[in-house]
């Protein structure tokens, strides 16, 4: 029977490889083909709160979670499958929140979950769906997409949301074929992001966008779409090897859309197509604007 230590200590990075161990038992890897370790635990450690629970010395669960603003994002919160229905989650979440004023999270439909946030103080709020498409199919919001420095999409992104994320998108610039980007009308800016290449199979992920107050959101987001797809206007060259055909040179863009976001009838009608999907829980309705962001599940 497995014993686990109770209550969950603080991360080092010498608990990097075990945390990484737990999250692919998980079916969630952390790490990047290709690349040493484990960048996205490291950013933790250096962004937030990271918190492990050990069984005799070994690593079984860990939770992280990043603050944004007045809340406190939960990044992460992994259980290995045979340390599980012993309360490990719940104490992970708790020392990994320990002391925040209000939280968000990003709930799977793993039926362990839900309850677990809801007992923590959060309502379950609104969808957040994983699309999948071709941009090249979708109509032109005729915006400017401009490619920036990590440091000035943070800059622009402080100026329309109010919101320091300047190590997130330091994190986000060092991805594989990652594109920082701000959108814009003339000399206004209207959101800001950073595009990638997705994990180990052909085409691009938009992780992250904020959108400005009074901008028109689908607009916005359609042309972060089009411009950091492969072929588009900041994207990173067509990829060879495919076969004749509409959209042949085009691989899919993956994005997480929030359900009440505007864009997201049109990304439908346009041919993305809904892979996955997520609840988004708060412990109060105003922490985030589904209208104004396309988050990354990890970050926000």
């Amino acid at each position: 029977m497995i014993r686990v230590r109770m209550p969950p200590r603080a991360a080092t990075v010498a608990d990097i490889p075990a945390i990484a161990r737990v999250a692919a038992a998980c079916d969630e890897p952390i790490e990047s083909p290709g690349t040493p370790g484990s960048p996205y635990a490291e950013h933790l450690l250096d962004r937030g709160t990271v918190v492990v629970a050990e069984s005799d010395g070994v690593v079984v669960g860990y939770a992280s979670a990043i603050t944004i603003g007045a809340g406190r994002h939960v990044s992460d919160l992994f259980v290995h499958p045979a340390a599980r229905d012993r309360g490990v989650g719940a104490a992970l979440l708790a020392a990994a929140l320990d002391g925040a004023p209000s939280a968000t999270a990003f709930c799977s439909e793993d039926p362990r979950a839900l309850p677990l946030y809801v007992r923590s103080g959060m309502r379950a709020l609104w969808p957040d769906l994983y699309l999948e498409g071709r941009p090249g199919r979708l109509p032109d919001p005729e915006l400017e997409v401009r490619l920036v420095r990590a440091d000035e999409a943070a800059a622009a992104e402080m100026d329309v949301s109010g919101h320091d994320r300047a190590l997130d998108h330091e994190y986000w610039g060092t991805r594989r074929g990652a594109t920082p980007f701000i959108v814009l009308d003339g000399v206004t800016v209207l959101g800001a992001g950073t595009a990638v290449h997705r994990r180990g199979r052909p085409g691009r992920w938009l992780p992250h966008l904020a959108i400005a107050p009074g901008a028109d959101a689908s607009a916005v987001a359609l042309a972060a779409l089009l411009a950091t797809a492969p072929g588009g206007a900041i994207g990173p060259p067509p990829e060879p090897r495919r076969p004749a055909g509409p959209d042949s040179a085009q691989p899919p863009t993956s994005v997480c859309v929030p359900g009440p976001h505007p864009v997201l009838p049109a990304l439908l009608r346009f041919g993305f197509r809904i892979v996955d999907r997520d609840l988004f829980m708060a412990t109060d309705t105003d922490l985030v604007d589904p209208e104004r962001i396309l988050p990354d599940p990890s970050l926000l």
